[in-house]
């Protein structure tokens, strides 16, 4: 008889323990929605209403391997209806002009811009090309999280290379 009344005990506070942890990491999980969601807010209000700067971490060209661009700096900035690029090339090209500086260096107005939001899977991309005097460019850009990135340029000229990074608002310190 002792004996039941202590293994009815025992899964009473095993019971208990387990209802207690379960609501624990139910809150849990909600307050990490609840976080996830107002930062993809606050990503969509600076998309639409502030200038922008994605910086690249990492470069994967097409053929070749992915390099580090710790020490070399680039940016894509969009202000508006405008964008300012500077950003290393690695890969092939198939058509350079004489005395160009390699990699991508304009700036001027995007052209068939769209930003299309993902509500679901909290995620914005942005797509536009920009053409310069020799060459027409295609830029996506895709932003997950609250602030990571992928870069996809593609080119006439160059094979296509992607970009791994941030975004986050661009303060301009002129």
């Amino acid at each position: 008889m002792v004996k039941n009344i202590k293994v009815v005990l025992l899964l009473a506070l095993v019971f208990v323990i387990a209802n207690a942890w379960g609501q624990n990491a139910a809150k849990s999980r909600t307050d990490k929605s609840t976080k996830k969601t107002q930062a993809f807010e606050q990503l969509k209000v600076m998309i639409r209403d502030k200038p922008i700067e994605f910086v690249a971490e990492r470069a994967f060209p097409m053929g070749f391997k992915n390099m580090d661009l710790f020490n070399n700096p680039n940016h894509l900035r969009i202000v508006g209806d405008s964008a300012l690029v500077h950003m290393p090339y690695f890969g092939r090209a198939y058509s350079v002009t004489p005395g160009e500086r390699g990699g991508f260096h304009f700036e001027g107005l995007m052209r068939n811009k769209k930003v299309k939001v993902d509500e679901r899977k909290r995620r914005i991309r942005i797509s536009f090309e920009m053409k310069e005097s020799n060459d027409q460019y295609q830029f996506y850009l895709e932003i997950t999280g609250k602030e990571n990135a992928t870069l996809n340029i593609s080119s006439n000229n160059r094979s296509p290379i992607s970009y791994h990074g941030k975004v986050e608002e661009w303060k301009n310190e002129d």
